[in-house]
């Protein structure tokens, strides 16, 4: 499910209204860079989890999902992680934006943009929600009321705007940190001409 245009900026709404974006494919992800952004997309989602409930020990010790480091990490989580560094163009390019290397002379004319505005983080929080949840159901995940990484199961096969705020906030956290993690591995984040 898509926000509502009216909840999107003006210059976003118009693209969308217009059906102007996007109107070609995203370019896919660097393969050079894919790990190293997965890896940082999981090291960003183990603070998040962790802020919601400092004290939990042993139900973080049972969560597939928080091992200790990426290499620990099952395969299965491995390819989600790397799913959703795969999606960084998409998300950028619905919203009229690209990722291009901060120093390989493409960017001339376009307007670096260092972070997302309240209403695009919404709307890309429920357009990363919505690919969990497609990719999720692709590689065989089941609903269930108790979430379970290791028999891959989840209570969160749920439209966007059903799920409690805190796991809403989970996946605009992960989206907002795109800034961050694309400039670690050498890239910004520009607004298209």
């Amino acid at each position: 499910m898509s926000a509502p245009i009216s909840a999107l900026d003006a210059q976003t709404s118009q693209a969308l209204a217009q059906n102007t974006i996007p109107a070609a494919p995203a370019p896919p992800l660097d393969p050079a860079i894919r790990e190293f952004v997965a890896q940082e997309l999981y090291k960003r989602y183990k603070l998040i989890r962790a802020s919601m409930d400092p004290d939990n020990e042993p139900a973080k010790s049972k969560d597939a999902s928080l091992q200790e480091n990426w290499e620990s990490l099952p395969e299965h989580l491995k390819a989600s992680t790397r799913a959703q560094a795969e999606d960084i163009p998409r998300k950028l390019e619905l919203i009229g934006y690209q990722m291009s290397k901060a120093n390989d002379g493409t960017t001339d004319g376009l307007r670096l943009v260092e972070k997302f505005t309240p209403e695009q983080l919404e709307y890309l929080g429920e357009v990363e929600h919505d690919r969990w949840v497609s990719e999720r159901i692709k590689s065989g995940w089941q609903a269930a009321g108790q979430r379970d990484s290791s028999s891959q199961k989840t209570p969160f096969f749920t439209p966007y705007a059903e799920l409690e705020q805190k796991w809403k906030d989970v996946d605009k956290f992960m989206v907002e940190g795109i800034f961050e993690i694309l400039e670690l591995s050498g890239y910004r984040v520009f607004r298209k001409n």
